[in-house]
Order: structure tokens, then sequence, then C-alpha cells
């Protein structure tokens, strides 16, 4: 409440404030209704359009209004919180003192005010007394108030007078402005200029008279018209339409009422496109491969010093282009004499790069998304050579000959191969055993008796295969595998055996105790002279490869510093040592370690060439340290962790093989599991296998779709109809061109180094089908439909017969057979348990009799006999499969031997005939009893089949959980990307409504156990495009994400699940499609629905499954099938209520 005294205080500026907001109330209702007569004048003199009683109404609309503004006014009471802002504002010296004395409120039970809150009363009265708050509201605005009222109040009598025919100043009696003219339209965009290819929208706006009808008549100059109606807005006297696709130069006009508009131009301007991208190879000469010609590529494949020819065919010529690579100088273009809007350029490609070709025309205008180019560079690797055997250090006699052999392979060709070898201090020789003709692989086999060399005890022989080939700069290039030694070992070499083990150990610990060493000291000394050799080696090899020491200095610096350590050593064991033929032994090692180490330091020096100086003296010290070894060894069997703690024993291995250790073994070894690891071979293969079958889907549905267009346009009835199919034809086109990239990408995955050789054929003929695509897409071009099909069922017919004969050739034989028949056993159980049901079913409902007819039985009968013959077909694939595996593959014709006897107990075929007959004759119960011993045995049969398919195709539950992981981590990678897109997903794949699971059902259950070891989410996005880092639909990971889905495909066996994952894939690369192709932005709620959804509902259809396989008592949802929309809700609070009753 406030005081009487201010009260009386602030009344002053109350009644201001009122008269203030009564002004402007009265001004904008009078402008409004003003303005409101305005309209209905100028209705009245443009068009002719009088209301009746319209002044009588717009009259009344003043009176309203004009009692609404008092109304309002006197209603809404005096706002003292606004007044007092105002006054404190323009009195800062108030300091919030009025707002608190207006605030104030009596608390004494008498209604008074307390001593405080009346000295503030009085202490904002004082102010007002002392002060002028009527301030607060300035005069000036006031008498701007009223000037606006008076203003709006003159304005409302002009037009009223306006609105009475006797004091109007327009002129009366004749018919309105724009009526008079007759028909006046107007059409946009008239004249104009468009993109070829863009859509025209047409709009004829008619002011005065509107005619009923009004058509579009468009063709080009010369030629037929054609006619459309225009459709009519709802509210306005607009009339449009639309010219679809136009390519070329238009004239059009508008119709209507026996009159037509003048003649309009649409102008085309086509932006630079291109048409058409070939390649043209020419491989080195050490690869022996033919000049290539690709037609209509974006990708190619090559190996290094390739010389590749790029031909651009433009859709029309253009003043500048250039092929920008992401990193580097753009390549420049040259433009052909006879044709202009053909480009080519030719370089020597090195190192793979992406290009994007940049054109613009006379005019300015560039390609608007312009096309990328992929060059994928294979390096030529130097020959691989794999010593096969002994593949390690021998130690020999002097009389043995040594079996070396070595496997050798290029990804071309080898000129030549062979071995080199030689003695310590004597010069080595080279052995070929290449032949004049060129292969890519080779085998490396060779006798050498060390007899025949003048081989003597303690002396060392050191061998090394070698490969050679054409390098990338055409010369011959060497490469060598690792060195390895054969140490000449003495005659009277002898091996005692210890009485136990437990001796030999306490030999070890009295001889430690006692301080002798030396012979560990020697071994030691002698295997890090040898470890030196190898580095040295190693060093040398990488040097001759690259043609300077480069970055390999601080390694050679380490070598050399070890060389000195072992050099310090051997001066060491030389000043103790007390044999006289071991000091010379030591004194010759030092001697050649000071030259090796002069030699190392030499080669630090940028001297390369002292090298293999370096190595003679490295292999002649470590021929005279063999002699410091021992000639008589005591040995026993051991632990594993005790052999190595012997530097000599690795040397005499097959020496100890040989003798006749009287000690029992010690059995108790550490237990070792192996870990089972995807191969990256095989994930290759899937993915290959997966992208053909992908293929060939692909141009079935294209030859089915080809199909249904060429029929719809024999049957087309109007130019708009042709129109629309010729649409689709172009849109089928820019599929086949888009397949045409796939089968490009998978041949460069094929070309990997990795896969070269085992994909040599399929990529051979993958170049077949891909011409076929390719004929196909420039038959659609051409307009060649019937001739399009042909090889679009060419291509699909090539792809599977690669599919089938990759899937042969990369999986085990039996893989498909034990798959179908495992499918197939499956089915048949859960047909004979539908059987079952409706034999109950039929049961319940009463008897039938003879007369019911065939029937009556809803099927029954032949649904049995069509069971049977089922069985039968089974049990013979089965009796093939088992026989033909009995040699490759025991186990499985074991198992599958196994279960056929078990089903031939139990007379499957024959309880099935009973069954039948039993139904046809209206016995129910005892085809019932029948039927029960017949479905255990499809049971028993089933049981066995996935037993034995085990074996053959892995763990079915570990392929799922695999597969759900990889879903988890799929949804999670789409989720972000959705949610950085500032559109959050609304269907969240962990949703209960979204996947379909009826809320409050028990999950925990349908986890398996291990799901707290799931992996790491793979969400993070990255940074692969040059732009800014997006996910896996519109960034450079879609690769990796479309191939993850693939694998997750072939880890399903229903084909039920694989067709989902694939129309998954599908959509994916819809998307991808359209956001490379034109730029545009995926639409996230269709990603959601379309993509996420359906893959969060696979996930869980895979942990139903998954339960149900790794546990009886698991707990899985009441219905696998989501809840319908329209029911959600009701399950909801079903679910709902019934948790509260448990509570």
């Amino acid at each position: 409440m406030i005081e009487h005294s201010l009260r009386r205080q602030l009344e002053p500026i109350v009644t201001r404030r009122r008269r203030l907001d009564l002004a402007r109330r009265l001004s904008l209702h009078w402008l409004i209704t003003a303005l409101i007569g305005l309209v209905l004048i100028g209705a009245a003199w443009l068009w002719g359009w009088r209301l009746p009683f319209a002044l009588v109404l717009w009259g009344i609309a003043v009176v309203v209004a004009t009692i609404i503004a008092f109304w309002r006014c006197e209603r809404v009471g005096p706002d003292y919180q606004a007044i007092a802002r105002d006054i404190e504002r323009h009195h800062p010296d108030l300091r919030a003192l009025l707002l608190a004395a207006i605030e104030q409120k009596p608390q004494s039970p008498g209604g008074r005010l307390g001593y405080l809150q009346t000295q503030v009363l009085r202490e904002a009265v004082v102010h007002a007394t002392n002060h002028d708050w009527l301030e607060s509201t300035p005069p000036r605005t006031v008498a701007l108030a009223h000037a606006s009222w008076i203003a709006a109040l003159l304005l409302l009598v002009a037009v009223f007078s306006q609105m009475l025919p006797s004091m109007s100043l327009l002129p009366q009696g004749r018919p309105s402005i724009l009526a008079s003219r007759g028909y006046d339209v107007t059409i946009t965009p008239g004249d104009t200029t468009v993109e070829a290819g863009s859509p025209v929208v047409i709009v004829a706006r008619f002011d005065g008279q509107v005619p009923s009808d009004v058509s579009l008549s468009y063709g080009a100059d010369g030629q037929a018209q054609q006619r459309v109606l225009l459709t009519r807005s709802v509210d306005d006297a607009v009339f449009g339409g639309v010219i679809q696709d136009v390519r070329s130069d238009l004239l059009y006009h508008v119709e209507y009422d026996g009159r037509r508009s003048g003649n309009y131009k649409i102008h085309v301007h086509d932006r630079p496109r291109l048409v058409r991208a070939d390649a043209k190879i020419v491989f080195p000469a050490y690869t022996n491969l033919p000049e290539k010609t690709i037609h209509d590529t974006r990708q190619i494949s090559v190996v290094e010093g390739s010389h590749i020819t790029l031909t651009f065919t433009l859709n029309k010529p253009v003043a500048t282009a250039r092929l920008a690579p992401r990193t580097g100088i753009a390549l420049a273009l040259s433009v052909d004499a006879e044709v202009p809007n053909i480009l080519t350029t030719s370089f020597t490609a090195e190192n793979s790069e992406r290009y994007e070709l940049l054109v613009a025309d006379a005019q300015g205008l560039e390609n608007e998304f312009p096309p990328r180019f992929a060059i994928d560079v294979h390096k030529n690797l130097p020959p691989d050579v794999k010593p096969v055997f002994p593949n390690r250090d021998v130690a020999a006699s002097a009389l043995e000959e040594l079996d070396l052999q070595a496997e050798v392979s290029d990804d071309y060709s080898v000129t030549n191969f062979g071995l080199t070898y030689a003695l310590a201090g004597v010069q080595s020789r080279e052995i070929a055993l290449g032949n004049s003709s060129l292969s890519p692989s080779g085998t490396i086999q060779y006798l050498l008796a060390l007899e025949e060399l003048g081989a003597v005890p303690d002396q060392l022989l050191t061998y090394y295969f070698w490969a050679d080939d054409v390098g990338p700069d055409g010369n011959p290039r060497r490469t060598a595998s690792d060195i390895y030694f054969a140490e000449i070992r003495p005659f009277d070499e002898v091996f005692i055996e210890n009485q136990s083990f437990q001796d030999r150990q306490s030999r070890q610990q009295q001889q430690n105790q006692d301080g002798q060493q030396q012979g560990r000291q020697t071994e030691e000394l002698i295997q890090m002279q040898k470890q030196i050799i190898i580095a040295t080696w190693n060093i040398k090899q990488q040097t001759d490869l690259s043609g300077n020491l480069g970055d390999r200095a601080d390694d050679l610096d380490v070598v050399r510093q070890s060389q000195a350590d072992a050099l310090e050593r051997a001066q060491s064991a030389l000043a103790e040592a007390e044999d006289p033929s071991a000091g010379q032994a030591l004194q010759a090692a030092a001697e050649h370690m000071t030259d090796a180490v002069n030699h190392l330091t030499l080669a630090g020096a940028k001297h390369a060439s002292s090298l293999l100086d370096a190595l003679d003296a490295e292999q002649a010290a470590y021929q005279e340290l063999l002699k410091l070894r021992q000639r008589e060894h005591q040995v026993a069997r051991g632990q594993d962790s005790d052999r190595g703690s012997d530097p000599g024993s690795a040397r005499s291995q097959q020496q100890l093989q040989q003798l006749q250790l009287t000690e029992q073994e010690n059995r108790y070894e550490t237990e070792r599991r192996a870990q089972s690891q995807r191969q990256t071979a095989q994930r290759e293969d899937l993915q290959v296998l997966n992208r053909l079958g992908d293929l060939a889907r692909r141009q079935n549905d294209m030859s089915e779709r080809l199909r249904e267009a060429e029929a719809a346009l024999r049957q087309a009835r109007n130019e708009q109809e042709q129109q629309e199919i010729l649409r689709e034809l172009r849109r089928l086109r820019d599929e086949q061109l888009e397949a045409l990239r796939d089968v490009d990408e998978l041949q460069a995955r094929m070309d990997q180094s990795q896969n070269r050789q085992r994909m040599a054929d399929t990529r051979q003929q993958l170049d077949d089908s891909r011409s076929q695509i390719q004929q196909s897409a420039q038959d659609l071009e051409e307009g060649r439909v019937s001739q399009a099909i042909t090889s679009a069922t060419r291509a699909q017919r090539q792809l599977e017969e690669m599919r089938d004969e990759f899937r042969r050739n990369t999986s085990s034989r039996f893989s498909e057979e034990m798959r179908d028949m495992r499918d197939r056993a499956q089915q048949l159980d859960q047909r004979q348990d539908r059987i079952a049901e409706q034999m109950e079913q039929q049961q319940d409902s009463g008897r039938r009799t003879l007369a019911d007819g065939d029937t009556a039985d809803g099927g029954l009968t032949e649904q049995v006999q069509q069971q049977r013959r089922e069985i039968e077909e089974l049990i013979e694939q089965m009796r093939d499969v088992s026989d033909q595996a009995e040699v490759a593959e025991p186990v499985l014709s074991r198992r599958l031997y196994d279960t056929l006897r078990q089903a031939s107990t139990e007379n499957l075929d024959r309880a099935l005939e009973a069954t039948g007959q039993l139904l046809e004759r209206n016995f129910l119960p005892e085809a019932q009893e029948i039927e029960r011993r017949a479905a255990r045995g499809i049971r028993e049969l089933r049981e066995g089949v996935e037993e034995a398919a085990e074996g053959v195709l892995g763990d079915e539950a570990e392929s799922l959980r695999l597969a759900r992981q990889q879903l988890d981590e799929l949804i999670e990678q789409v989720s972000e990307e959705t949610a950085r897109a500032g559109r959050p997903s609304q269907a969240d794949p962990a949703s209960d409504e979204e996947t379909g699971r009826q809320p409050g059902a028990p999950r925990d259950a349908e986890r398996p156990q291990d799901e707290d070891a799931r992996t790491a989410r793979a969400g993070e996005s990255s940074d692969r495009r040059s732009d800014e880092a997006r996910g896996p639909l519109t960034g450079g990971d879609y690769r990796q994400w479309s191939d993850r889905l693939r694998d997750v495909e072939e880890m399903l066996t229903e084909r039920d699940l694989r067709e989902d994952v694939a129309r998954v894939r599908d959509r994916a690369r819809t998307v991808r499609t359209e956001f490379v192709r034109h730029g545009k932005e995926p639409q996230w709620d269709l990603v959601a629905r379309q993509i996420m959804k359906p893959l969060a509902e696979l996930r869980e259809r895979l942990a139903d499954r998954l339960a149900q396989l790794e546990s009886d008592k698991a707990l899985v949802p009441l219905d696998r099938d989501p809840v319908p929309e329209k029911f959600r809700e009701l399950v909801r609070t079903y679910f709902e209520n019934l948790g509260g009753e448990a509570r």
C-alpha cells in the first residue's frame, strides 16, 4: 500500500501519464481505421469492388475503436512501480528510495507502519516537495501525443468525406481504372537465361479481368510447340506452371480466352562440364605389360614410372583449364586442334595423387562441382627373397653338404637370382641359378659341398641369397636376404650327459662361486661379434638400395662403438689368457677388430665402400674367436627357461637332439593359448567378394529398371510422359557411371601389392565386366535402350560368375554347402513346429469327417508331403558332402555320417509319410503321435548339421557377437555425425521406442555377459577432408564405414539379415552420392529413419538371436518384431502399470 501523503504527491503524475496513454491509443486506433477506409476507397476506384453498407460498417468500426481506447485507458490502473522508476531515472539522488517507499506495507496488527517504514515515506514526501516530479513525463512528449491524435482525427474526417459520394473528389459513374483496361497480364520470368537442365517456373499474373483457363505453349524456334495448362492460385489471379529440364533455347507464350501474349525467349547457358575422361597408360618396359586404355574413368592404378595420358571430353570449348592436385603445381592441359572441347595432358606417375579438373568458359562460368581423379601409384618393390631351408645359422662338419633353398618372388619379374657364399678371408663366389626367361617368381636350390671348398674346423662360412630385377630408374637392382653363418665344427666335439638336471645346476652354481666364467665370456664375445656382422650387413644392404648412407649414419656409429667395445673385451681376455693357442686367436681377433673399427670410421665419413672391407675384417675376427670354443660339453635335459642360459647351446642343437639322454623329460610345460586373429588377406577376400556380389545385384536391378523404362517408353501417350521417362533414363545412366567408379575402386584394391598376385585372374575378368558396364552407359547416352539392357545383363552374368568363382577359390571347399544345409535344416525345424501348431489347433476345434474334403485340413497333408520331400533332398545332400569330404575334411565327414546314421534310425521319411496318410484319413490323434516322433528326429538332424557346420563356418555365436559390436560402433559414428550437424537424432539407437522393444521389457538377459568388454566406440570424426572434419556419411571415413558394414553382412548367415544390411548400405551410398555430386547436406531426420533406425533394429535382432544361442534360460522379448506405431503408447502404459503394481 502507498501512504496517503505519498499518493497525493504522485497523483498529478498519474493523471498526466493517463492522458498521454489515451492520446496514444486514440492516435493508433484512428490511424488503423483510416487506413482501412483508404483500402476500401482504392478497391472501389481501381477494381470496382464495392462492399454493401461499407460506410456504415466503417463508421461502426471507428466508434468501436474509440470506445475500446477509452475503456482500456480507464480499466488499466496506474503502474506505481513504472512511475517510480521514471522518477528515479530523472532524480538519481533518490537511490531507490521511492521504490522502497511504494513497496512498504503495514506489519503491525493495527495496520500501522513501523518506524523505519514511516521514515522512508517521510523522506520520499520531502523529496517530492523539494523537487518537481512531473519532469519525469516531459511536456514535450504530452504535446506530441496530443498532436498525433489530432492529426489522426483529421485524417479520419478526410477519409470519411471521400467515402461520401457527394463529397468525394474521385470521378464517379464510370468503371474502375483496371477493369476499363480489359486483360492486363504480367508474365514472369519473361526473357531469361537459365542453366541447362534446370526447370523454369512460368507465372502469369492478371490485373483486371481474370480468364477462366490459361495455357502455356513452348518449344524450340521452328519446331512443334508443346501445350500445358497452367494452374490457378487459390487466392490470387495468378496462374503458374513448370517447364521441366530445359536443355536448349526455347520460345514460349501464354494463351487465354482466345488471346495470346507475346513471345518470350529462354536462353540456355551450359556450364562447362566433363562428359568423359579416358586414360592411356604406357607401363615401364620392365613390367612387360602392354599399353592400356581405360575409357570413362575417374580412378586408375599404375606402377611408378608409368606414362599417363589423360583425355578430357567437355560439353563445350573452354577458355581456361587446369588439372590441380591437392598439393603442388597444377598440370597444364592442351586443346585438341581439331576438336576444341577435348583437352589432354601427359605426365609420368611417381607418387599417388588426387586431382580436380577446373575449367571456365569465355563468359567466366566455371564447373560447379569439379570432378575428382585419383591416380594410385604402386611402388616397384624389390624382390622378396625368402630363405626356406635351413633358414638359420648352422654348425656343420667339414665333410657335410649343405642343402640351401630359398624362394624368390617379385611384383613383375626377376631377371636373375642365386646365392653368394664365402669362407672368411677368401674371395666370395657368386652362383647364378636364374634362367633367361623373365618370371615373377623362382626357386633357389643349391647343394654346397664343404669338403670341396677345403673347409677346416673353426672356420666360418657365410652365405646369402639374392635376386635381380629392374628398378624404377630402369637400371638393374639387386636385393639380398639376411646373411647366414655356417660354422665348421671340430670332428672331436664331445657331448657328455650329466646325471641329472639338478646336478648340472649345482655344478654351474659351484662354477659361479669359483669364478670359472671364461667359457661364458667367450661365448658372449662370439655372439656379440655375430650381431655386429649382421648389423653391418643390414646397413650395407640399405645403403646399396638407396645409393648413399643417408640417415643410417647414427646406426653405423652404434655399430662402430659396439665393435670398439668388443675389441676392449678381446684385449681384456688376451691379458688373462693362459693357453698360448687361445692367446694367438685373441691376438689375431683383436687385430681384425681394429681394422673393422677403422673401416667403419671411414664408412661414417661418407665412404660407403668401406663397409665391405669392414665386413671382411669382422668375419675374420669372428672366425678367430671360434677357435676359443671348448671341445667337450656336459649337457642335461632341463626346463625351457634354462635353455637360454648357455649361449653356445643353440650352436649344437642338432647334435644335442641326436643324444639318447636317459633322464626323463620334464612334462610340466607352460600352457600357451593361441589367439585367433582375422588375417588381412581373409578380410580383403571378403571385401572383394562382397563388392562383386553388390555390383552383380546392382546390374541385375539396372536390367530390370531398364526393361520397365523401355516398356513405359513404348506406352507413353504424350510428350510429357516421354520426357519424364527420358529423365529416368538419364538418371539410370548416372547410376551406371557411378557403378564404373566403384569398379575402378575395386580394381585399385585388387592391384595393391598384397592382392596383386592372388587376384590377377579376377582383375582381368573384372576388366571385361567394366567394359560391359561402360558400353551400357554409352548406349543409354545415345538412346539405345535395348543394347543397354543387353550390356547390363551380360555384365551381371559375368560379375555373378566371378563372385562364385572367387568364393570357391578363397573360401573353404565346403563352406557354401554347409551354410546351405544349415539354413535348410533350420527352416525344416521351424516349419515342423508350425505344422504341429496347426494340428493342435485342428484338434481343439473339433473332428473332421470324410465328407469335409481334401482341403478341410488347411493344407496340412500337402505341407507334410512337402516336408518329407525336402528332408529327402537334405539327406541326399548330406550324403554327397560326407562322401566328398572324407579325404579333405575327415572331421566334417564323420560328423555328417553320424547325423545321417542317427536320422536313419529315426526313419524320418517313413514317419512323415505315415503322418500324411493319417491326416488324409482323419486320424488326427494318431497323426499327432507320429508327428512328435518326426519333429524330434528333425530337431536332432538340425542340431547335427549345425554342429558339423560349426567346424567349417566357425562359431555362429561369436560371429553374431562381433557383428553386434561392429553395429554398435557404426551406429555411434552416424549418431555423432548427426549431433555435430546440429540436429540430434530423433531415432536414438539406444531407445526402446525406436528399436521396437516393448518398454519395460527385461534387457539384462538380452546382452551377453561380455557386454562390459565391448571395445571403445569408434566415433571420433576424421580430418581427411581438406575443408573440415566430418562424419562417415559426409567425410573421408565413408569408405571405411561402408567396408565395416560389409564385414557385418559377411558375418551374418540368415538371408533376411544380410538383405537388411545391404539395403541400409544402399541408402547410405545414395546419401553419400547426393552429397558428393551436388554438395547437398543430408536430411538428417531421413538418415535417422532409414539408416540409424534399421541398424538399431538389426542390432536388437542379433541380440535376441545371440541370447537364444548362448543360453536356453536367457530372456528374450515376447515379440521380436517392432511394436507398431499406433500401439506403442498402449504398450508403454501397460508395462509402466505392470511395473508399478510390482513395486
